[in-house]
């Protein structure tokens, strides 16, 4: 008999209809977000290296993906101005687990994000992935990269990662650095098991009220 077969795509779609669903019961911390990121824009000026942000269609995602999963211990890889950062440690928030911490770099910049909620944010700026992660001494849970990945940081992800760690990749299209994570993620054994959800479609998102991509 043959077996049901469905496809990466549809299966995306349906995952993020459910990943999304609860948008209407935390639309507070949606218009909180938008307030809070006009603050977090005024952080460029202190950029050495001053580059693009997430969309608020991206940290929704990232909000609502940790508010699903609801990790612990976070890695993230690309501070810079902090919106995914603060996005993260704000749906985290919502667990009231004083265990909750995030480590955070970025390799160009020294930006401190102004948070002061429960969730402990370890910021380490003008730091590569590399030299961060050899310092990180907890098991992870989730794990998200807005860098490019290089072979030694694959080495330092399969020792730091839980076998259903949830991995999120920035800038997932065409030949951009998510596409080149992915690839160089895929030579780790560790994830072999590991399933790809392509990025939020638009009209998904347009459906749940946002304008911006993902």
């Amino acid at each position: 008999m043959e077996s049901f077969k469905l496809s990466s795509r549809l299966f995306s779609e349906i995952f993020w209809f459910s990943i999304l669903n609860d948008t209407d019961t935390l639309a507070n911390y949606k218009d909180q977000l938008t307030n809070e990121f006009e603050l977090l824009d005024k952080l460029r000026i202190k950029a050495e290296y001053n580059t693009g942000s997430i969309s608020l269609s991206d940290a929704w995602c990232l909000f609502c993906l940790t508010n699903y999963f609801k990790p612990l211990k976070v890695i993230e890889i690309g501070t810079f101005i902090g919106k995914s950062t603060w996005s993260i440690a704000k749906s985290l928030e919502i667990q009231q687990n004083d265990n909750c911490e995030i480590f955070t770099c970025d390799f160009s910049n020294d930006i401190k994000i102004p948070w002061n909620g429960k969730t402990k944010i370890n910021q380490f700026p003008k730091t590569s992935s590399t030299d961060m992660l050899k310092q990180i001494k907890y098991k992870i849970d989730f794990l998200f990269v807005d860098g490019r990945l290089n072979k030694e940081d694959i080495v330092q992800i399969e020792g730091l990662i839980h076998d259903d760690a949830i991995i999120v990749l920035d800038d997932f299209e065409g030949s951009e650095k998510g596409v080149a994570n992915l690839f160089n993620l895929k030579t780790s054994s560790k994830l072999k098991n590991h399933y790809l959800i392509y990025p939020c479609q638009y009209n998904t998102l347009k459906n749940f009220g946002f304008t911006s991509h993902s």
